[in-house]
């Protein structure tokens, strides 16, 4: 069998591609952290999926009313209803707000 290879001659240099980071992209999250009694802690997050199809929100199962830790919406404005009924029914409970964060995040 024989191989046939081409060679491409170019008057400039030109520098390797680089295609390891083709595939990695950054999205926003944002972060809520609630507290209760100092020591105990509940982390609510909200953001893009890697795709941009859809919006996930992350809490943990007991405090969202489906009973789901992850649900995904096609929109923000659902997303964030969502989100406000949690903390609402976190604020009913005696949790309160510590923290809220925002922070890009990398995808691959």
């Amino acid at each position: 069998m024989s191989y046939l290879t081409s060679v491409t001659h170019t008057d400039g240099f030109a520098p390797p591609v680089d295609r390891s980071r083709r595939h990695h992209r950054q999205v926003r999250v944002l972060r809520w952290i609630f507290q209760r009694d100092k020591d105990e802690t509940v982390v609510c997050e909200l953001g893009l999926t890697g795709e941009d199809s859809e919006y996930e929100l992350r809490v943990p199962a007991q405090w969202n009313p489906t009973g789901a830790a992850i649900e995904r919406f096609d929109d923000a404005l659902t997303a964030f209803q969502r989100h406000a009924m949690i903390e609402r029914l976190l604020l009913d409970e005696g949790w309160a707000l510590h923290a809220f964060e925002s922070e890009k995040v990398t995808v691959h």
